[in-house]
C-alpha cells in the first residue's frame, strides 16, 4: 500500500521488469505506452544535435529515469546531465540542465502541465517540449526557463519550426526546417 504521498521510488524499484516504461510522477505509477517509431526518431534528432554540442562536463541520455525525490522518477525523453551520472540507472536529477519531452497523443497534459512543474521545482534550468504534428511533418518547440531557481518556468522561444538557437544550456542550433524536410520524405508527404 501506497504512504500518505503515494507510491515510493523504492517501491517503484521492486517492482518487476516487465519491458514497461513505468514512471512515478506525484507518488503514482505511470505506465506508458512504448513510443512510435517517429516519436523517438524527433527525440533521438534532438539528442544528436545537444550530444553533437555538449561540452564535456554533459551527457545526453534518452529515455533514461531521473530521481527527483521518494515520489518522482520521471523518464524524460531527452535530458542533458552531468557526465558523472554516465554509468548510473536510475540517476539524481541534481545538475540536470534541460529536459525534453516530445510530446505524444497519450502525453499532452502531463508532459505540458504536471512534468513542466515537477522539473521546476526540481530546479531544472532549462525545459524544452517538442511537438511533433500527427498529420503533418511539422515539428513545433517551446524552450521554457526558471525564472528563478526553484521558481516557475516561462517561454524564452513559444512553439517554432523556424530554425531555433538558444545559449541554454549552451549554445545550441537545431535546424528544424530541415528535420520537418527529413520528416516529410520519411512520411512521403510535402513539407508544410
Amino acid at each position: 500500500m501506497p504512504d500518505v504521498h503515494g507510491y515510493t521510488t523504492a517501491e517503484l524499484h521492486a517492482l518487476p521488469s516487465d519491458g514497461r516504461r513505468w514512471e512515478l510522477i506525484e507518488g503514482t505509477f505511470i505506465v506508458s505506452p512504448s513510443g512510435t517509431i517517429d516519436h523517438n526518431a524527433v527525440a533521438a534528432w534532438i539528442a544528436l544535435v545537444l550530444g553533437d554540442t555538449a561540452p564535456e562536463a554533459f551527457v545526453v541520455g534518452t529515455d533514461q529515469s531521473a530521481t527527483i525525490d521518494d515520489h518522482n522518477e520521471p523518464r524524460p525523453d531527452v535530458i542533458v546531465a552531468p557526465a558523472d551520472y554516465l554509468q548510473q540507472s536510475p540517476f539524481p536529477i541534481d545538475g540536470a540542465q534541460l529536459v525534453v519531452e516530445v510530446i505524444s497523443p497519450t502525453s499532452v497534459l502531463r508532459d505540458t502541465e504536471t512534468k513542466r512543474a515537477l522539473y521546476a521545482r526540481a530546479g531544472v534550468p532549462a525545459y524544452w517540449i517538442v511537438v511533433p504534428d500527427a498529420d503533418k511533418p511539422t515539428i513545433s518547440l517551446a524552450e521554457l526557463v526558471l525564472d528563478e531557481p526553484g521558481g516557475q518556468y516561462r517561454f524564452a522561444t513559444h512553439y517554432t519550426t523556424e530554425v531555433f538557437e538558444t545559449e541554454t544550456p549552451w549554445p545550441v542550433r537545431i535546424d528544424l526546417p530541415q528535420l520537418i524536410a527529413r520528416r516529410a520524405r520519411i512520411m512521403r508527404v510535402d513539407p508544410v
